[in-house]
């Protein structure tokens, strides 16, 4: 299964909203941890997931934390 991610899933502490949904942090910056609780319960499912930025040009793999 894959999970793909983009700014809506962060946490709001992590997004602009000028209309649309912007991201606060560089995409290399985003990790587990600022995601929303609703997107970190999804990786945990699935065990990995892909955050992308809205014009998909940058990208990073998201994992839970290791229990």
């Amino acid at each position: 299964m894959k999970l793909t991610l983009n700014p809506s899933d962060l946490s709001r502490v992590y997004q602009t909203v000028r209309g649309d949904v912007g991201q606060v942090i560089p995409t290399h910056r985003v990790s587990f941890e600022k995601l929303s609780p609703e997107a970190q319960a999804a990786v945990r499912v699935v065990g990995r997931a892909i955050f992308h930025s809205w014009d998909e040009k940058t990208f990073v793999a998201v994992f839970p934390p290791k229990e």
